[in-house]
């Protein structure tokens, strides 16, 4: 049986099931390509933050025995002054510290993330390396958090991409609460007979989910919009998990108990202020979607880690609803810094009079920013933002009971307009275009895989917005029938 790693020890505690199936090899995760991508930017993070300690002795092992021995004999010698993936065995646990750093007789062990955000899990992953790292014989004097700082900006020298932060304190209350389930963790995970799962409020964030007390419920209760956790106990102990289980009593915000309706009787629902919404818009109506870029080390002038860079646009425009005129679009050329042309171009595709039709707020806060990064060009940009009008908020007037109150354009796209999907689509999802993007940018495709992936990006795009094109439709044919 595999030792426990830091995934199998955080997945335990977080629910016994999935642990045990981690353990025992039960989980074979595929990864998205963004998945992977930023996985990748993460070494790469990591690489850098090494170069910091040029003296570093890279632990390099492949065996967790050998390593975790060449590790304490790296630790006895006092010429030693840095370890990278220093590696500590204890029992059944297994942990690998990023950086060990030596001052005097005082060791530092720093964890490096790629993340401008401190967020809480990062204190459970040091934690744990700290919890075998004592356990093994090793107590760190001191413990680190070092991210990227999101005040660097491109060109910067590279020792200004990271910020260190002391977080022995909450690290080491972490790790005593740590200390009082290991055993209990060893021994769930490893026993012979899968735990058997039980439902709580933290099920709705599990990937197996689905897979697990998720599948073959209908419209499971974890579904409703904004549901919070002591509502999810109290219909957990009543032991409904259907929305249609729900009694007409039970306590809900108006908005849930909406849905909640629209699900149990199964009928469609639309909120007359729809007619109204429609009837703001005027023609030609120029639907309007963005695709973006951010990295973790900026590739742009002025730009910032994460920051989402627009590489991309599609723009459908009719004079009448679903009367498509032209289409037009733009694509970066992923070798420069291409925003301003992106700006001047989407000016002169946008000029004139009628809505400007998106879907979410992103396109307007894409332009905002671009407002403000072009000065000049602000007054032509801020007359495209009054002209926006959100075909999102228009979708919040239909209640349909396969929405359960969701209204991203991949939920209700397959339920109003099912002849048009992205099945079939090289690029089918934003996540994919902004890595396969930012792939490119970084160099990291031939020239005929190049071409290949532009073409998708750009067939992507534009189903973004003719997809609005046919929601939009939809919603005018409901008006109708209203009427």
């Amino acid at each position: 049986m595999q030792p426990i790693t830091k995934n199998i020890f955080i997945n335990t505690a977080f629910c016994s099931t999935l642990g045990w199936r981690l353990r025992k090899g039960k989980i074979r995760t595929e990864f998205s390509p963004g998945e992977l991508f930023r996985m990748e930017q993460g070494k790469e993070i990591g690489r850098l933050a090494r170069e910091r300690y040029p003296d570093g002795i890279f632990v390099n092992e492949i065996r967790s025995e050998a390593a975790a021995k060449r590790t304490r004999d790296l630790l006895k010698k006092p010429q030693t002054g840095v370890l990278f993936e220093a590696t500590f065995l204890a029992g059944n646990y297994i942990a690998r510290a990023d950086i060990l750093v030596r001052d005097a007789n005082f060791w530092e062990l720093i964890e490096v993330k790629s993340s401008i955000i401190a967020k809480e899990e990062f204190i459970d992953d040091i934690a744990y390396t700290t919890l075998v790292a004592q356990a093994a014989g090793f107590f760190p004097s001191a413990i680190s958090l070092v991210l990227i700082d999101k005040n660097y900006r491109y060109g910067m020298p590279i020792g200004k991409l990271f910020v260190k932060t002391n977080v022995t304190e909450q690290v080491i209350e972490k790790v005593k609460t740590f200390q009082t389930i290991a055993d209990f963790i060893d021994s769930v995970s490893s026993t012979p007979v899968e735990p058997e799962p039980q439902l709580t409020f933290n099920c709705r964030q599990c990937g197996e989910f689905a897979q697990c007390l998720g599948k073959e419920i209908e419209a499971h209760i974890f579904e409703i919009p904004g549901i919070r956790q002591k509502a999810v106990n109290k219909l957990i102990a009543s032991g409904i998990t259907s929305i249609h289980e729900i009694p007409d009593s039970f306590s809900l915000t108006d908005n849930q108990k909406r849905v909640v309706d629209c699900v149990k009787c199964g009928k469609l629902q639309i909120d007359p202020a729809l007619r109204e919404k429609l009837a703001a818009i005027s023609w030609p109506a120029f639907y309007l979607d963005f695709e973006t870029m951010m990295t973790a080390i900026p590739l742009w002038p002025d730009s910032a880690p994460y920051e989402q860079i627009p590489i991309q646009y599609s723009l459908h425009i009719c004079e009448s609803t679903g009367k498509i005129i032209r289409h037009r679009d733009y694509l970066a050329d992923p070798h420069r810094d291409c925003r301003r042309e992106l700006a001047e171009r989407l000016i002169e595709d946008l000029k004139g009079e009628g809505s400007i039709i998106t879907y979410s707020s992103f396109e307007k806060t894409t332009i905002s920013k671009l407002s403000k990064t072009f000065p000049d060009l602000s007054d032509d940009l801020q007359s495209l933002i009054d002209r926006i009008v959100d075909l999102e908020q228009c979708i919040k007037c239909v209640n349909h009971p396969k929405f359960c109150g969701r209204t991203s354009i991949k939920i209700v796209l397959p339920v109003l307009v099912p002849d048009l999907s992205y099945e079939g689509l090289e690029i089918a999802d934003g996540d994919t275009a902004l890595v396969t993007f930012a792939m490119m940018a970084q160099g990291k495709m031939d020239t005929g895989e190049m071409e290949r992936k532009r073409a998708a990006l750009l067939e992507y795009c534009k189903r973004d917005t003719l997809a609005m094109v046919r929601l939009h439709e939809v919603l005018h044919e409901f008006c109708g029938r209203e009427k």
